[in-house]
């Protein structure tokens, strides 16, 4: 069963069948003559030659009309096996194409996942076509000269990419389709892929009365008319880009459609290499539509690199980015596939203390403040082992800006998918929540906002701002995403109220991150809490580590140097326990010694203040740490 997220695309009974034979006297007739044998009509037949290192081979192609799909089946098992047939194409698995929406997804992540997929497709892996929009991101491809960005934007990072092309930009309000197709096994030459795709998007335009053409020599699609308001300042308009790459016979990346999104960050490039090149958006023509809900984008555009338009049959309801997930629906579309491992058993001192009983009121009654006040909080929403006991002393760890994060990191519990609007009343209903419970100590954290301009850096300000203003005497750390893309801006943001405390993990050792962290960067976080100790000097920087996904010991040495080198003061670091099997799984229990081995050697290093065991997290007893490190009386 697929993911809520996928649809599986296959090909109705008038199929397409493409048969390639050594050229010789009847190959034609034999299979013509065969198809009438399984009662099969057929029309459109024509015949081609293709030249070839090992000989000339004989294509015959034509549109068989079968019953059913057991029908098809029966005539493709007696072509393929047919002495005069060297190869045919399958109307089966090999045709089906799986069909994802990414959501909003970093460039970067997009990016490891598509040549992650193509190293280790096998010659039986199903074709996919992943749909995604990117945060705002230049993408300089390997034709591309660093000289088409005309005007360096510190908000917007540059990627050098390995597709065909020169520069390009993505950001929100683009649908971006990435088409994973091994063109050996569908016979197809990379031109024939090319002007699949092109049509694809001239036939999708169409559906909205709007008329795009390709032009000889420039890969895209381009504007050539809806009506005569539009027709003469922006005729000739590229409205949609294409960039791929063939390894090993299969092809990444793809095309990108401009729906209705800010097109000022085109001004700053040459695009596609083409100085004053004009870009345009289906918004500008003057179309309304929302991508992610309007079919006639998705289910109804002909996507196949064949010829006949697909249908979707027995899929599942597309993923909903609106609505929460739950269990599998977290971890389903994370570019790291989790292989079922055998479940460690937990030793004797990993102990979770139970969250409910009819002792613990205080659980309930912070619970109830919570959805009255409609705020959420990593204890619930990352499935934290300690959340009995921290609700039952009266203190949680606040997320902010939403329940659905933007990054897809395999060993944590938050939903992701396209973030919901921030709300603007959050700021005051965390105030007001925090007076009333009388807090002296809160850890406000957040998911990745990577849809934002500034990370939620400004959303950060509003929070500490206005819990400062209704509870003066409480404590505020802040546990913020990377801001990757964004650093400078939103630490130039945080200036305005900087935290008691400032928190940033780094979850584990470098070697993982691909694993664990896709779409973060090791070197980039450090500088993270670097860049703030050097702003802030007063204040304490913290950051947390697990152990357990099959680090050595050495790592964590190395990881916790790196951070005293980056001027941290601040460590906890706590045992990995995967939330569900749809997550990393746990490769080590670490013992007690050697937790307090790593407490002895941060001391040695010179952290002020270190919490390390089994069930520590990062924001586990903050206010006793806080204590510990003289920010709390």
């Amino acid at each position: 069963m697929n993911p809520a997220n996928e649809s599986l695309i296959e090909f109705p009974c008038d199929f397409p069948i493409k048969v390639l034979g050594k050229t010789q006297p009847g190959f034609a007739e034999e299979i013509l003559r065969l198809l009438k044998q399984f009662d099969a009509d057929f029309d459109g037949a024509s015949i081609e030659m293709r030249p070839s290192r090992n000989g000339n081979y004989i294509g015959l192609t034509c549109t068989v009309h079968a019953r059913d799909r057991n029908h098809l089946d029966e005539i493709y098992r007696a072509l393929s096996s047919h002495p005069m047939a060297k190869h045919m194409l399958t109307p089966t698995d090999a045709l089906k194409i799986r069909l994802q929406w990414r959501g909003v997804e970093p460039y970067q992540i997009s990016f490891d996942a598509m040549r992650a997929f193509t190293e280790t497709r096998t010659s039986d892996t199903p074709d996919e076509l992943w749909l995604v929009e990117h945060p705002p991101v230049y993408t300089l491809g390997q034709a591309g000269k660093p000289s088409h960005l005309l005007v360096a934007n510190p908000e917007i990072e540059l990627v050098q990419v390995d597709r065909g092309g020169q520069i390009t930009y993505h950001g929100p309000g683009q649908v971006i389709a990435y088409l994973l197709c091994d063109l050996r096994r569908r016979q197809l030459m990379v031109r024939e892929l090319v002007a699949y795709i092109e049509q694809a998007v001239i036939e999708t335009l169409a559906a909205y009365n709007i008329v795009g053409e390709r032009k000889s020599g420039a890969p895209g699609i381009y504007y050539a008319g809806s009506s005569e308001r539009y027709a003469d300042s922006l005729h000739g308009a590229k409205i949609a880009a294409l960039g791929l790459k063939i390894r090993r016979g299969c092809s990444y990346h793809g095309v990108s459609l401009n729906v209705k999104m800010d097109l000022q960050p085109f001004n700053d490039i040459n695009p596609c290499g083409y100085a004053g090149l004009k870009i345009v958006d289906m918004a500008s023509l003057g179309v309304v539509a929302d991508w992610r809900e309007d079919n006639r984008m998705t289910t109804e555009t002909p996507v196949s690199p064949l010829t006949a338009s697909p249908t979707i049959e027995n899929a599942p309801p597309f993923y909903n980015p609106a609505i929460k997930q739950k269990s599998q629906a977290k971890t389903a579309r994370i570019p790291i596939k989790i292989v079922p491992a055998e479940k460690l058993k937990k030793p004797d001192w990993i102990r979770v203390k139970a969250a409910t009983g009819s002792s613990n009121t205080r659980f309930y009654e912070i619970k109830q403040i919570l959805r009255e006040h409609q705020l959420h909080t990593v204890c619930e929403e990352a499935s934290c082992p300690n959340i009995g006991e921290c609700f039952g002393k009266g203190t949680a760890t606040f997320m902010i800006m939403g329940d659905k994060c933007t990054r897809r990191c395999p060993f944590c519990d938050v939903g992701h998918g396209r973030p919901d609007p921030l709300d603007q009343n959050e700021p005051e209903n965390l105030a007001k929540t925090i007076a009333a419970l009388k807090l002296k100590y809160v850890v406000i954290t957040s998911v990745d906002r990577d849809d934002l301009r500034d990370g939620g850096a400004a959303h950060f300000v509003a929070c500490i701002e206005r819990v400062r203003a209704l509870s003066p005497q409480t404590r505020i750390e802040i546990l913020t995403p990377d801001f990757r893309g964004r650093l400078d801006r939103a630490l130039s943001i945080l200036n305005a109220a900087p935290p008691d405390v400032m928190n940033h993990n780094l979850e584990t050792v470098p070697r993982l991150y691909k694993e664990a962290r896709p779409g973060s960067d090791y070197q980039h976080s450090l500088n993270l809490l670097k860049e703030f100790k050097a702003v802030h000097p007063n204040t304490p920087t913290k950051s947390g580590l697990m152990v357990g996904l099959g680090e050595r010991e050495e790592e964590i040495l190395q990881v916790m140097r790196d951070l005293r080198a980056h001027n941290v003061d601040m460590l906890t670091l706590g045992q990995y326990l995967q939330p569900s099997e749809h997550h990393l799984p746990v490769r080590d229990y670490i013992h007690p010694d050697t937790f307090k081995m790593y407490e002895e050697e941060a001391y040695k290093m010179g952290f002020t203040h270190a919490a390390v065991g089994a069930m520590v997290r990062s924001s586990y007893h903050a206010d006793e740490q806080a204590h510990n490190a003289g920010v709390m009386d």
